[in-house]
């Protein structure tokens, strides 16, 4: 994910927000406090509405604004320094830190890129099973690394096959680019649901249930949830790009020769490669089976393999002779800081909200809502939580909306997971705009795929999204016991 910098040039919104926030921040500090809310709960709302502006406008670097709750939390007299700077070390950081660290070393080694040729290999070389190809090594890519960094991956290869098809067809068919570029982008947001690691607002989650409910939610726990919404989506999104919103022949092409001349121009894997695929492999499958291995291991978690799989990668020498290990620290230097800054900020300031009454307050305020029948209840979060995310960063949404959705769930009776989950999912499915997730912003600076397009299949992309997240969270969440 990247995040804009006001210093580089401050747009009108960013300085709407600037002046917004505080003015907002500053009414919760002088007016008296709602009925029925202490002026704890008061000015934790205060502070909400704040975070919530700046993170929308960008006002400032939205890790920044994460960073608020450490200064204004203990001087309103809401919590003290301990509990407010306690959430910054959760758990769920180090575990998305230990796969930050797990995914360098898949980008180092070069690991990353033979994957993504031998999945698209695999899949045949017409059109729609090129398309299909590069989504499904986009989506295993994404499972792993950032979203970002996997169409970054993802593009030039996607760029170089089509300069190939279109080099070698007397009638280049101008659907193929939309598609495939679409394709990749989609893939990457859709793969991002199947792990904890996949994209901060499933980890955003998992620390907030666990920091504000004392619910645990592993690893293999999401998986149950989150590869089953992505195996269906996945498919289908492909179905709905290349058969009907921008239908491709599927004859043969030449685009994969270039791919199989590129696969073979690798040669035998490196030892780097070889180390990197045993680790992190070693580690998926420990976060898979922790329950298992838990009753010969005891206190084994979810972050602990994952920061131990990462330390794997400063040990192993991939050079006996000078014993050069996989990465170097200096290897992290372009490591997402920024969103573990923003993890801890989201998870303090949905702390405070509970801890000062403001989300019993919220919840009893929203009880009529808890009057909906339950799959209404899903599909009304999932929908407004999917069109916000179009405009603004998806860890900023969840993180400003998982304590109001939880909060509802509590005050209807229900685990707070009923809205939670749902909600984390929709943060992530952003398919419409360029500007609303960075895949669509990187394909789109391609200049091969036209804004009415993406708008046209997002809006399409987005409804499915809705429809499959509603049923199919309300069903696995019930195997969880979470739903009535």
């Amino acid at each position: 994910m990247a995040f804009s910098d006001v210093r580089s040039g401050a747009s009108l919104r960013q300085r709407i927000g600037l002046v917004l926030g505080p003015v907002v921040f500053g009414l919760a500090m002088v007016l008296p406090a709602p009925a029925g809310l202490s002026s704890d709960g008061w000015h934790a709302a205060g502070l909400a509405g704040l975070m919530a502006v700046w993170w929308i406008t960008e006002a400032i670097p939205i890790p920044a604004t994460a960073l608020l709750p450490l200064v204004v939390l203990p001087v309103a007299g809401v919590g003290t320094m301990r509990e407010t700077a306690a959430p910054y070390a959760n758990p769920i950081i180090f575990l998305f830190l230990g796969g930050f660290i797990l995914a360098a070393g898949l980008e180092a080694s070069g690991l990353h890129r033979r994957l993504a040729l031998g999945i698209i290999r695999l899949a045949g070389t017409t059109p729609r099973r090129l398309i299909a190809g590069f989504m499904a090594a986009t989506a295993f890519l994404s499972m792993w690394i950032s979203n970002t960094a996997t169409v970054m991956m993802m593009l030039p290869i996607a760029v170089t096959t089509l300069a190939v098809v279109e080099r070698d067809s007397e009638s280049p068919d101008p659907h193929l680019p939309i598609a495939l570029l679409l394709g990749i982008a989609y893939a990457a947001n859709i793969g991002g649901l199947a792990t904890l690691i996949g994209t901060p607002p499933n980890a955003l989650l998992a620390g907030f249930m666990e920091e504000t409910y004392g619910v645990t939610v592993g690893f293999a726990q999401w998986m149950t949830l989150g590869l089953p919404l992505a195996l269906v989506a996945l498919p289908l999104c492909w179905l709905l790009l290349s058969r009907l919103l921008f239908p491709v022949g599927n004859g043969a092409t030449t685009g994969g020769d270039h791919l199989t001349a590129e696969w073979l121009s690798r040669g035998p894997m490196s030892r780097a490669e070889l180390v990197v695929a045993v680790v992190t492999g070693g580690t998926a499958l420990a976060w898979i089976f922790r329950p298992v291995l838990s009753k010969w291991v005891p206190g084994l978690s979810d972050p602990g393999i994952a920061i131990a799989g990462a330390l794997l990668l400063f040990l192993i020498p991939v050079d006996w002779k000078r014993l050069q290990p996989v990465l170097r620290w200096k290897s992290l230097e372009r490591l997402p800081w920024g969103i573990l800054i923003l993890f801890g900020g989201g998870i303090s300031l949905a702390s405070a909200i509970q801890r000062s009454g403001l989300a019993e307050w919220i919840g009893a305020g929203l009880s009529a809502v808890g009057a909906w029948p339950l799959i209404g209840m899903v599909a009304a979060v999932t929908a407004i939580i999917v069109l916000l995310t179009e405009i603004t960063s998806n860890t900023a949404t969840a993180a400003t909306f998982l304590p109001v959705v939880a909060a509802l769930a509590v005050a209807s009776g229900l685990d707070p997971l009923v809205l939670a989950a749902p909600a984390a999912l929709a943060a992530s499915c952003a398919f419409m705009l360029p500007v609303a997730t960075p895949p669509n912003a990187i394909v789109y600076a391609s200049e091969r795929v036209p804004i009415i397009a993406m708008i046209r299949a997002g809006l399409v992309l987005n409804v499915m999204m809705v429809l499959l997240i509603t049923v199919m969270s309300l069903g696995i969440l019930r195997l969880w016991g979470s739903t009535p």
